[in-house]
């Protein structure tokens, strides 16, 4: 044995005591490490990191890197380095490279796999001087640090273990390339440096020469200067408000907080949840080591979502984002603890403050040109019923206007889906929608909810489908380098950012919703509230459950589309011990219920997932209506109906994909007996059949989107002379009308805004014509979809309609 191995063998003991590594591994390949040809590429010899990488790859069934790697007659060692500051090693680094290579080229039969290998010592990216200066690498500190590191901090030591790369592959790629061992080398240092910068972020400035260094720009200056002309103060004054404003949206990131909160959100998790389930986050990973500066784009359920994003995001190995945050919950003492955790705050409003706009815009393009990854939120605010709300456009037009100011990295905005089985603050949302005025945050509702902590189930998030911003550009607006702003002290807004920005929130929107999770509670939500009396037998749920799980499955809405490998028994005893919705023992078995406050609570979390129903829904309402029907029938239906639920409920399916998808909607409810295939086409079950009754429950989840349809297309049709607002005002009026009397107790049933988005749609669709006098009327259009959606929905709903469309025009 050598001294080296000897003194490892001995000195290994006391590291291992001090240490422990969470190891996160982008990819392991089974079939190599079999195979035992493998070899781990690190940026710098230290017996240290040998010490936890030697544990960690045990624990994922890799060789042993202190033994060494033969290869016929060769002996090579097991660890290859790209760099050797402290000149360690008795050869050139890059030495092995080319060595391996060559072996090779030389035999065909060979195939070492090479598995990158990262250990982060923490994750303090360092300060920035003004100056320029930057601190000491995180992988490589000092021996001094590296000591105090082992005895302080050994045990939140980061492990990253990146793809492997076959160099089988590179050399028949390159085989031709005689230099390709010192290429292979450089490209495994510019792989180590991207992946310090994913996981600790750029080097950071103070917060206080942050703010001074902005107000030195030639964009505040001038902005400071019209501040003091259109107000008539002086610019002493207007400076110095425009640093108040700074101040009170700066962040104050510190890793120090980071790594405590580490701990306290892992405690608090473990209390509040059964678990986190994260997907695609491996997108993510990609794409942060690649170099893109990375905007996540969340919706927004709970507060919960900035603390449960950011822990993930850090468990996932990356430096948490800079979050954008409402200025309300700039209050003592949480305020100051955002602060230091990455948030900025924003203000609900910029409206006719031109300096505190352009002081925002200057902040987060400084954001963007220093390489922090952002989080916003496009809703603007918490969805109060469960479902997407409108997107506010403001930060994604900032965040296009960064991109035309020239960044040199590809600009990423990533979708992410977040849900929950249980949300704190549901309750209090449902007392808003009926009035009450919102609570103002403070600190006394924080300490309301850690006295309240329990066990809320599962939470979820999922990574959707990156939209990166500049491939977005070129194929919708192909000449958006010439809108380019790099050098311009204040840009002009070209003409086409905004249809564009719509556009593109438009996408990110659809694209969140792609990730959306079904779990037993939004699942419960959906069958219960779509049951007659919001009751059904134990074994009626189950049924339904697993009805609906088979056809996601089988008819997958999306691939980000997150459905469990769990059965309907399943569901329902996990559903039973989240205790939404009673259940009753009676003489011929169990009856589960909701009663009116759960029936209300349960609308939220249905509509975290209705989306995914949708269109199965409007094809079993069809079916039903119809009882024998062709495919070509329902799918012209579908077609007709589809941009309304599209705008309302942001679906990701085109006109294009309706008939596809319809057929296999069809095929897979006829496989589940729901549907009965025939000749012609197909024809719903005998009534008296369960599949009839599961079917009927399919489709009365959509009855209330009908019927908000119904009111909008009956109110054009008795009125000809209705405007825009008169129409949207009349149409909630008539939904909490036909809400009140039909039992239907769902907030979004008489939401304005989803009026507002349903008549601006019929109006592009052409089912709503605007005449010379800019009222809105009919057409034949209009009389044959609201005919047609009259005769899906139950004719007592029909009759209230009518009636009160005509008692509103006769008192008009």
């Amino acid at each position: 044995m050598s001294i080296k191995h000897t003194l490892f063998t001995v000195f290994k003991w006391p590291v291992r005591w001090l240490t422990k590594a969470e190891t996160i591994c982008d990819e392991h390949d089974t079939t190599a490490s079999a195979a035992d040809h493998v070899v781990y590429v690190m940026k710098s010899p230290s017996f240290s990191d040998l010490v936890v990488l030697q544990r960690a790859v045990s624990k994922l069934g890799l060789p042993d890197p202190m033994t060494a790697l033969e290869i016929g007659d060769k002996r090579f060692d097991r660890v290859l380095f790209v760099e050797d500051p402290k000149r360690r090693l008795e050869y050139e680094a890059e030495t092995p490279f080319g060595e391996l290579l060559a072996l090779h080229k030389a035999n065909p039969a060979c195939n070492v796999i090479m598995y990158p290998a990262s250990l982060f010592w923490g994750r303090n990216a360092g300060r920035e001087q003004p100056t320029g200066m930057v601190s000491a690498d995180i992988e490589v500190p000092s021996l001094w640090k590296r000591m105090m590191v082992l005895l302080f901090a050994g045990r939140t030591i980061m492990l990253r273990v990146s793809r492997p790369v076959s160099l089988r592959l590179m050399a028949d790629k390159y085989q031709d390339d005689d230099k390709l061992g010192q290429k292979l080398s450089r490209v495994a240092r510019t792989h180590f440096s991207r992946l310090r910068h994913a996981v600790a972020g750029p080097k950071l400035w103070s917060r206080d020469e942050m703010i001074r260094s902005l107000l030195r720009t030639p964009v505040l200056k001038q902005a400071i200067a019209d501040e003091a002309r259109s107000k008539k103060i002086s610019e002493d004054k207007a400076r110095k408000r425009a640093q108040e404003y700074l101040e009170e949206i700066a962040a104050d990131y510190r890793e120090g907080l980071i790594r405590i909160g580490d701990r306290v959100m892992t405690w608090l998790w473990n209390r509040l949840y059964n678990g986190i389930d994260v997907r695609h986050a491996k997108v993510v990973r990609t794409l942060a080591q690649d170099g893109h500066e990375i905007i996540y784009v969340p919706c927004h359920r709970s507060h919960m979502d900035y603390l449960l994003l950011s822990y993930v995001i850090y468990k996932e190995g990356l430096v948490p984002p800079h979050i954008a945050a409402g200025v309300n919950l700039n209050f003592w003492p949480a305020g100051p603890i955002f602060r230091r955790g990455g948030a900025f705050f924003i203000r609900r409003s910029f409206r006719g403050n031109k300096l505190y706009s352009t002081v925002f815009r200057e902040y987060l393009g400084r954001l963007f040109e220093k390489g922090y990854s952002v989080e916003y939120f496009m809703e603007g605010g918490r969805s109060r019923t469960g479902r997407l709300l409108a997107p506010k456009t403001g930060m994604l037009a900032m965040t296009v206007q960064g991109q035309l100011r020239g960044i040199s990295r590809p600009i990423s905005l990533v979708p992410v889906y977040i849900g929950y089985e249980h949300v704190m603050e549901v309750s209090t949302y449902h007392k808003e929608l009926r009035g009450k005025n919102k609570k103002k945050e403070s600190v006394f509702q924080v300490f309301g909810i850690l006295r309240k902590l329990r066990n809320f189930g599962h939470g979820y998030v999922t990574f959707g489908k990156p939209v990166r911003l500049d491939e977005y550009l070129d194929s919708n607006q192909p000449d958006w380098r010439e809108s380019s702003t790099r050098g311009v002290e204040e840009p002009a807004k070209p003409s086409w950012l905004t249809p564009r920005v719509n556009h593109l929130a438009d996408i990110l929107m659809r694209n969140i919703n792609d990730g959306a999770v079904v779990n037993s509670i939004n699942l419960s939500g959906l069958c219960l509230l779509s049951a007659e009396q919001h009751s059904l037998t134990k074994e009626e749920l189950i049924a339904q459950f697993d009805g609906y799980l088979t056809l996601l499955r089988e008819v997958p809405y999306s691939c980000y589309a997150v459905v469990p490998k769990l059965d309907g028994k399943a569901f329902w005893q996990h559903a039973v011990k989240m205790d939404k919705f009673q259940v009753e023992q009676d003489a011929v078995g169990e009856v589960v219920s909701l009663n009116a406050e759960q029936a209300l609570s349960m609308t939220y979390y249905r509509n975290n997932v209705l989306h995914l129903f949708a269109v199965p829904a409007l094809v079993a309402n069809f079916a039903l209506a119809r009882q024998n029907f062709s495919t070509d029938q329902v799918v012209a239906f579908v077609t007709n109906v589809i941009p309304m639920i599209r705008a309302e409920l942001f679906l990701n399916q085109d006109a294009e994909d309706v008939p596809s998808w319809v057929a296999a909607i069809c095929e897979q409810l006829s496989e589940q007996k729901w549907l009965v295939k025939t000749e012609q086409g197909f024809r719903v079950p005998t009534h008296d059949s369960q599949p009839y009754f599961q079917l009927r429950l399919l489709a009365t989840a959509i009855n209330e989107t009908l019927a908000r349809y119904a009111i909008v297309l009956e109110l054009v049709q008795m009125f000809d002379n209705l405007s825009r607002a008169e129409l949207e005002k009349h149409s909630e009026l008539l939904a909490m009308r036909l809400g009140s009397m039909h039992g239907i107790d769902a907030p979004e049933f008489f939401d304005k805004r989803i009026f507002s988005t349903l008549v601006q749609v019929l109006k592009q669709e052409g089912y709503i014509v605007v005449n010379d006098k800019g009222d809105y009327v009919s057409n034949d259009r209009t009389t044959l979809l609201s005919d047609e959606i009259d005769g899906l929905l139950p004719s007592p709903v029909v009759q209230t309609i009518r009636q009160s469309v005509l008692k509103l025009k006769e008192s008009a």
